[in-house]
């Protein structure tokens, strides 16, 4: 996995999906040249999918129109996030043709063609937007071609320990970075903090690294003596969390693709103790869909249920009580696997 970057020219090979990103803006190119250090390419073996992202001035120099044939699939409200309480990603999503067209209003439009495999977005001056902000439009855009290559990603954290993986899906405030954290510093290896992909490999799911940057509440940095001492040069300021990267805190080697074990999912409570409840295979699958991102492809999405499906198959599911024991949560969750790898070797 690598990129290269030539002027505003990136070379990306994602879990073997090659992507040529192309930009007019120094800004945003050196933000995806952030997000995706981990994927760097000298070369492309094949004809590679294509990302093109072009900094206009104003929204009406953008030149893709809405085309009254357009289909309206989701209209979004938009994301408040600042000091300013500033109106981000206000986002229509329509369909014409085979073509995905996401309009973002005042911040630009991204135009997806599935059939070519290719993006050609236009971002209203990505320059004075949060790096974060402006990075996240090519993100989505990345994985709307992942997914129709059968690339999947939904919001969890991802471990690896012994070849087996542990996903803690779970929405903001409900523990999943607290419990991947206390898993992570007691020597579980990175898959992902908020997007692992996933795919079928066979007829079994495999998880596959996406190491972003960790993203921490004041709550959450309380609990661990590393971060409560890390330096500012460590431990940055982002847009509405601060954030640190997992190599420069947590030194081990980045987690390899394997098959997911356990599935997680978290509940605060207010005991001493935490303890986990086995969940049905129904249950987990009803409480995981939540988490899968939005498909706008009716295609798509049943490929990407049908994998969902093997994935709740094929793990443990539990749901896990977390109490205010968080430094013991490896205590609960190793136990889980070695039982596990017992089973299967019997």
């Amino acid at each position: 996995m690598s990129m290269t970057m030539a002027a505003n020219e990136l070379l990306l090979s994602v879990h073997g999906m090659e992507i040529k990103f192309v930009t007019n803006s120094t800004a945003l190119a050196t933000s995806v040249a952030t997000l995706l250090r981990h994927f760097e390419c000298k070369a492309f073996n094949g004809r590679p999918m294509l990302m093109q992202f072009d900094a206009v001035e104003r929204r009406e120099n953008v030149p893709i129109q809405i085309p009254p044939s357009a289909k309206r699939l989701y209209d979004g409200s938009g994301l408040v996030i600042g000091a300013d309480r500033q109106t981000t990603w206000l986002c229509d999503i329509w369909s014409d043709q085979g073509l995905l067209i996401a309009d973002f209003h005042e911040e630009g439009v991204v135009l997806i063609d599935g059939a070519s495999q290719s993006v050609q977005g236009y971002l209203v001056r990505p320059e004075t937007m949060a790096p974060d902000i402006r990075v996240s439009f090519v993100h989505f855009a990345m994985t709307e071609l992942l997914k129709r290559r059968g690339l999947y990603t939904f919001h969890a954290t991802a471990l690896e320990k012994n070849g087996q993986g542990v996903l803690i899906p779970g929405f903001s405030g409900w523990g999943k970075t607290t419990s991947f954290l206390s898993l992570l510093r007691s020597g579980y290896r990175y898959l992902s903090d908020d997007h692992p992909f996933f795919r079928l490999n066979g007829a079994r799911v495999e998880i596959l690294p996406y190491p972003l940057k960790i993203n921490v509440t004041d709550d959450t940095v309380s609990f661990f003596p590393e971060l409560r001492e890390a330096p500012a040069n460590i431990l940055h300021l982002g847009v509405s969390k601060r954030y640190f990267h997992a190599e420069e805190l947590y030194p081990g080697p980045l987690g390899r693709p394997c098959e997911p074990a356990v599935i997680l999912f978290p509940q605060v409570v207010d005991a001493p103790y935490s303890c986990l409840e086995p969940l049905s295979k129904k249950r987990a699958l009803e409480m995981i869909l939540p988490h899968s991102l939005l498909v706008y492809d009716a295609e798509v999405a049943r490929r990407e249920f049908q994998a969902l499906v093997r994935l709740v198959e094929q793990t443990d599911c539990y749901r896990l009580h977390f109490g205010r024991d968080v430094l013991e949560l490896p205590w609960l969750v190793t136990p889980l696997l070695e039982k596990r790898q017992t089973r299967l070797e019997q």
